[in-house]
């Protein structure tokens, strides 16, 4: 039996552990894909230390996965070997009203790559075939493994939020997720996008990617400095990508008249509302965004072919397969210039 090397989570709390396994090998519908690139997400980091759960251990993490495809299984006819391809990361049952309604992240039997089932740090990775979504070559590898959450994630928050041409975008948190962020709001549309985040660095970047102002809390009086930038009207829409009760609260705060917060990042404590004061009063909608669904897969894709969302700031650091607790370290300690890490394979 063919075995491949794979980063596996263990024991909770635990490092992963680089292991021989047996290659997988596909079924009918279903593709095996070499994978090239896996970006490294805090949500590894929570299923590691234990606060998300994973459903079986030992597993393969890594979510973000974009590849090659090796073996094609019986009934596959849209894709060849060889085509260069991202992973939408949830399998599920494509025949559910979720499913045939562009609500694939709700389907009831949906399983995750590197969280139910598993994922991409690892040589190869089976998938059914309408997980795949080809690629040119034109896009790298590690970019186009983002394309699966860091940017599709905010990328459906924003959808969410119907932007019209020439509204203002508040985005809370300049990480992985937000610096997509700030290019998505321009592309849909928006007139001015904010950017706040405690890193200057990380708002320095921001800047370079579209955002027409930046805020750090540390040192800017944010509820001033929102006044300023939007004549006093506060923010069109927030989107909130932290997941802490202050960026939440600050979200709903700094959005005017009509005004909509999109909440992203996980937060597992409670938020204080004032029903009135807090929604009534100015018409305001509070709603969450969970995932993405497989629709926004080729949106992005056309955009990134395009050049229209430029993924060149995504990716700063690239480590192999045996480095991946590194990769989790340097994302735990928040290290400076982070933006994503990519697992990247030969």
């Amino acid at each position: 039996m063919k075995t491949m090397q794979a980063a596996q989570l263990t024991e909770i709390g635990k490092p992963l552990q680089v292991v021989d396994v047996p290659i997988p090998e596909p079924g009918p519908g279903e593709i095996l894909v070499k994978v090239r690139a896996a970006g490294i997400c805090s949500s590894d980091i929570h299923y590691q230390d234990g606060r998300s759960k994973v459903t079986k251990l030992p597993i393969t993490l890594g979510h973000e996965i974009s590849g090659e495809v090796a073996v094609c299984g019986e009934n596959v006819k849209r894709l060849n070997k060889g085509d260069r391809v991202s992973l939408f990361y949830l399998e599920t049952c494509g025949e559910c009203m979720m499913c045939n309604t562009g609500n694939d992240n709700y389907c009831s039997e949906a399983k995750m790559l590197g969280k139910d089932i598993d994922g991409g740090f690892a040589e190869y990775v089976v998938v059914p075939a309408r997980n795949a979504f080809p690629f040119p070559e034109s896009i790298p590898f590690s970019q186009a493994a983002l394309i699966t959450d860091a940017v599709a994630t905010p990328f459906h928050a924003l959808k969410r939020a119907k932007i019209q041409t020439g509204e203002s975008v508040l985005v809370l948190g300049i990480g992985g997720l937000g610096i997509h962020a700030v290019q998505i709001a321009k592309i849909m549309g928006a007139g001015q996008v904010i950017a706040m985040d405690l890193a200057d660095d990380k708002l320095e970047l921001a800047l370079k990617a579209g955002a027409t102002a930046a805020i750090n809390p540390k040192r800017d009086n944010a509820e001033d400095k929102v006044a300023s930038i939007t004549g006093g009207k506060g923010v069109n829409v927030a989107v909130e990508l932290i997941g802490l009760t202050t960026a939440i609260r600050q979200a709903i705060n700094f959005t005017g008249i009509g005004g909509r917060t999109v909440v992203v990042g996980i937060c597992p404590e409670e938020v204080a509302l004032n029903p009135y004061h807090d929604l009534l009063l100015r018409e305001r909608t509070i709603m969450g965004s969970a995932d993405q669904c497989r629709a926004d897969f080729p949106v992005i894709i056309e955009m990134a072919a395009q050049k229209r969302l430029d993924l060149t700031y995504s990716v700063s650091h690239e480590l192999p397969l045996d480095k991946v607790n590194t990769g989790l370290e340097m994302l735990k300690k928040k290290d400076e210039n982070l933006v994503r890490i990519v697992v990247t394979f030969p």
